[in-house]
């Protein structure tokens, strides 16, 4: 479902796919090619939340803000099954594996994978193209160039699911 809180509206842009398990509340910004899947929760109750151009936030995710510290994902960005972004910073084609958690002031910068039930602090460096893992999390190595593909045609298979969503998904 889409909610607005008091003055607090979502604004969506273009082709958007929206489960209807799914809430979206509050100052929340989805640009075009954007789906919310089964069960997740983006909040902007507190501060704003953006998700670029075709990314994707899976079932039972949850984006949620503190005061004075926005949320902010890339384009063509995969926020996994279960994860957590709270208050943080999400560069462009990046994966972030399922049961994660971003916490506040974190930065991920662009081509960079997560690996599945990573914790990471606003302490991790910030660094193009590597792999993230652990708990707390570090940046373990560069990703290869076949990996940086991946993450592309990752983010750009979920544009397609969420079209295909749109037209065929029914109730029964």
């Amino acid at each position: 479902m889409i909610y607005q809180l008091g003055d607090r509206k979502p604004k969506i842009s273009g082709e958007v796919f929206v489960a209807e398990s799914a809430d979206v509340i509050g100052d929340v910004e989805l640009h075009d090619g954007v789906n919310v899947w089964f069960g997740a929760v983006i909040r902007g109750d507190v501060e704003k939340i953006t998700i670029g151009k075709n990314s994707n936030i899976q079932d039972n995710a949850t984006v949620h803000t503190d005061f004075g510290l926005t949320c902010t994902v890339g384009e063509n960005v995969t926020v996994g099954h279960n994860v957590i972004l709270h208050s943080c910073e999400i560069g462009n084609n990046v994966i972030i594996g399922m049961g994660s958690t971003i916490l506040n002031g974190a930065k991920i910068a662009s081509d960079c994978m997560v690996g599945a039930n990573s914790l990471v602090t606003h302490k991790i460096p910030y660094e193009e193209g590597v792999l993230i893992l652990g708990s707390p999390a570090k940046v373990v190595r560069k990703l290869t160039e076949e990996e940086k593909a991946h993450l592309k045609k990752n983010g750009q298979h979920y544009v397609e699911n969420g079209k295909l969503y749109t037209k065929k998904l029914k109730k029964i």
